[in-house]
């Protein structure tokens, strides 16, 4: 193969990797324009000028490729000058077209993160303002909501350092736990006041009725679920919901569960709850001491609660009594 033979070659490849380079770079424009800052001049400006060079580049390689090819001398200093002067410009666009379009995507992303924590903190005020007109109507406050999302959070925790509970109380997974917690009797809301708010022992046929807050939050939270496209936390939430007030032994309600057929979510709200219920005080009752409480869970063991809940309500039960005693009224 003779040397024009080899810079033909390496031209035409040149040639063929530059329209490719620019259809791909045409692309990636394309692709990432909802990743950039709208107002960005700038940026529209490089990505324009960077392309006229590339179609330049693409032009000065034909004509070369042609002047050889017809033996025609085009070369001269001052040729040769303007190749080198515009492929540094090149370059410089190129890196400068990077950096505006690597901060413009950087401050696009601080935005939609901004954009995402406010949405958060939105949706948990939400949940926090649905479930405290649940407990109102229960003559309890919000700080109940706020006391039993900790202990949730402190018991999956701790649960999750066991080897048999590490895979499935996963980070995600306790945070949507806690986020699901205030929601646990929002079933509540269905509940009569005469029922509801009486302070004396509820008959059969009354407590029967109470029951069903187990099957008005459910049906409640399932609806919006179905309002989703996505999997949320509600899938939690309607678990907590329903079996939070199944017992280990079961004995509980509303379905009868036992054992490990109750939902993780609903056996550690079940402890939460409880915790909370007896160290509060109500109109028909005076709230118990952290030592009369942790002495009463101890007892329910096997029958009411999980013993693998409660076990690790032991280790943390110092943490329980500093919220209990931190969030009161």
């Amino acid at each position: 193969m003779t040397y024009d033979h080899i810079t033909l070659s390496l031209i035409a490849a040149g040639a063929i990797i530059m329209m490719i380079s620019l259809m791909n770079f045409r692309a990636t424009i394309r692709h990432s324009k909802e990743l950039f800052i709208k107002t960005d001049k700038r940026i529209r400006f490089l990505s324009i000028s960077h392309q006229i060079l590339m179609i330049l580049f693409l032009v000065g390689y034909l004509v070369v490729f042609y002047s050889i090819v017809q033996n025609v001398s085009i070369f001269g200093s001052a040729l040769v000058g303007a190749i080198f002067f515009f492929g540094a410009v090149f370059v410089f666009m190129g890196n400068s077209l990077q950096a505006d379009m690597l901060s413009s995507i950087r401050h696009h992303n601080d935005a939609l993160a901004t954009r995402n924590r406010q949405l958060l903190q939105t949706e948990s005020v939400t949940i926090f303002t649905l479930a405290y007109q649940a407990e109102l109507r229960d003559q309890e406050t919000g700080k109940h909501i706020e006391r039993t999302s900790r202990y949730v959070r402190m018991l999956a925790e701790e649960l999750s350092t066991l080897p048999k509970y590490k895979d499935y109380l996963t980070p995600q997974y306790i945070e949507d736990l806690e986020k699901a917690a205030p929601l646990h009797d929002i079933g509540k809301v269905g509940i009569p006041d005469s029922i509801l708010k009486k302070p004396g022992k509820l008959t059969d046929a009354e407590f029967a009725i109470i029951m069903k807050h187990c099957e008005y939050g459910t049906k409640v939270l399932k609806i919006a679920d179905e309002k989703l496209s996505f999997q949320s936390f509600l899938k939690i939430a309607i678990q907590m919901v329903q079996s939070h007030h199944e017992k280990w032994d079961g004995e509980g309600y509303p379905q009868g569960l036992n054992g490990a057929d109750i939902p993780l979510s609903g056996r550690i709200m079940a402890v939460a709850d409880v915790y909370d219920a007896l160290r509060s005080e109500r109109c028909y009752k005076k709230g118990f001491s952290h030592t009369k409480t942790c002495e009463i869970l101890r007892e329910e063991r096997g029958k009411h609660f999980d013993p693998d809940l409660i076990d690790a309500f032991f280790k943390v039960e110092a943490g329980f009594e500093v919220i209990s005693n931190s969030l009161q009224g």
